[in-house]
């Protein structure tokens, strides 16, 4: 059933995988801090926004809710999993309808400061897919003895149709060089799940991104 997927995937998963994070860390992960982060990932760019604001988030979660107390029909068995692995056995209606209070709460004073709450590995997955995949599809192989034959190839291979590859990569990079100055701050932050990133080797893509746009895609006069 299609209606499935509204208890198998989307942000009502994602923040239920949190939170059953927390749970399964002994108390090493606070839940406040996995909820803000959430917050922060969906407010990072306005199409994310726009797609699935936070209000439709909490919204949905009080609606299945609303649901598992009604006992109108079964969720999928996979749902049911998780919802006992972040409720730790609580009522499952009233743990919906208290992680849709803590949501909305915080939101009501977001924490984007990323010194005080640094980036988490999954943020970094979900803020960083193109450099991720960069890595994975030209670098880590090492069929190219250097980064800048690797950026050529990934070029070439996606020329003359590269908009759509080379504006997020460069996006991305721009971002990383902003949120992680320096090369303490990247050692620490990015380049654990992102290992080829510098500083250098994102100033070089960017560098090449750009060199690339302005011999092969300057509009003509």
């Amino acid at each position: 059933m299609h209606t499935a997927r509204l208890f198998i995937d989307g942000p009502m998963r994602r923040v239920l995988e949190l939170a059953a994070a927390v749970r399964d860390s002994g108390g090493s992960l606070s839940l406040d801090a996995e909820l803000r982060r959430f917050i922060r990932t969906t407010r990072a760019t306005v199409a994310t926004d726009w797609v699935c604001p936070l209000a439709t988030v909490t919204a949905l979660l009080d609606h299945v809710a609303g649901l598992c107390a009604d006992g109108a029909g079964a969720p999928p068995r996979e749902f049911r999993q998780l919802l006992e692995r972040a409720g730790a056995g609580a009522d499952a209606a009233a743990y919906l309808h208290s992680l849709a209070e803590k949501l909305r709460a915080l939101e009501q004073d977001p924490q984007d400061d990323y010194d005080e709450l640094p980036l988490s590995r999954w943020e970094i997955d979900v803020r960083f897919p193109q450099l991720s995949g960069f890595g994975v599809n030209w670098v880590y192989e090492g069929e190219f003895a250097t980064l800048e034959e690797s950026l050529e190839a990934a070029i070439d291979s996606e020329h003359p149709y590269c908009g759509e590859f080379l504006a997020p990569l460069a996006a991305e990079a721009q971002s990383a060089l902003v949120l992680f100055p320096g090369e303490r701050a990247m050692q620490d932050g990015l380049s654990p799940v992102v290992g080829w990133a510098t500083p250098q080797a994102l100033r070089d893509l960017l560098q090449a991104v750009d060199d690339h746009m302005q011999q092969e895609h300057v509009a003509l006069p």
